[in-house]
């Protein structure tokens, strides 16, 4: 695949908006669109967890990964939704891509984060993604993307999922899913956060920062009073 890949033009444009493109006279056909996108679905299934290389040679499959996340981005292509969204950790520019599909990603971003193959960095830049998908779109979104997206959340205020195993891992989700929360401003939502405010959270047992229940439920108490898209936690 490697090799394939060097015979396949792709270039870099600074100004346009994900950066990756063909070149204007090369000619994408609908086979080679779907060999891209089951080559990168194939690498993420096989050989990535989380944004994490696994298995033998990892460090080769990273790198072919990387390189196909970039051709399919150039694809610009509806059908690689599912494909992008299992590489969704790897970065903004992915998460940039699936945002140009528009609100179509809900369910897919959706169905990731809820996946119990998702790996703590999965989940989080799907909270993340939805977040943006909420400052985007808003209440325009279809009424059952929001109350999915509301689930979501939901879920992630509650107790750790299983692939969230240490304590750092879990102030990072439950973090995510605080911001999220506050910018639904859903009721449910809401009194979570303030529960949160006043009660602490089961996923902070056991960490070793004495500060950091504090700091969550700081945060926590924030959320329930206002959004806190694009607020950095102290």
């Amino acid at each position: 695949m490697a090799h394939a890949l060097g015979e396949v033009p792709l270039g870099y444009d600074p100004d346009d908006l994900l950066g990756w493109k063909f070149p204007p006279d090369y000619v994408v056909t609908p086979e080679l669109s779907a060999a891209l996108i089951s080559a990168l679905d194939r690498e993420a299934r096989l050989h990535m967890d989380g944004c994490t290389v696994t298995g033998f040679e990892g460090s080769r499959h990273l790198e072919l990964s990387l390189d196909l996340e970039h051709y399919v981005i150039a694809l610009r292509d509806p059908a690689s939704i599912p494909a992008l969204v299992q590489v969704i950790c790897s970065g903004g520019s992915v998460q940039q891509a699936l945002l140009e599909f528009g609100p179509a990603i809900i369910p897919a971003v959706v169905e990731w984060a809820q996946s119990p193959d998702a790996a703590w960095d999965d989940i989080i830049a799907s909270l993340r993604a939805l977040a943006a998908a909420e400052a985007r779109w808003g209440k325009t979104m279809p009424a059952e993307a929001r109350a999915n997206i509301k689930e979501v959340a939901r879920l992630h205020l509650g107790p750790p999922q299983e692939r969230v195993v240490n304590p750092l891992e879990r102030e990072f989700v439950l973090e995510q899913a605080i911001t999220l929360a506050s910018m639904l401003r859903d009721p449910d939502l809401l009194e979570s956060l303030e529960n949160i405010a006043e009660n602490g959270h089961e996923a902070l047992d056991g960490t070793k920062r004495p500060e950091l229940e504090a700091e969550l439920r700081e945060y926590a108490r924030q959320g329930s009073a206002r959004s806190l898209w694009a607020t950095r936690r102290q």
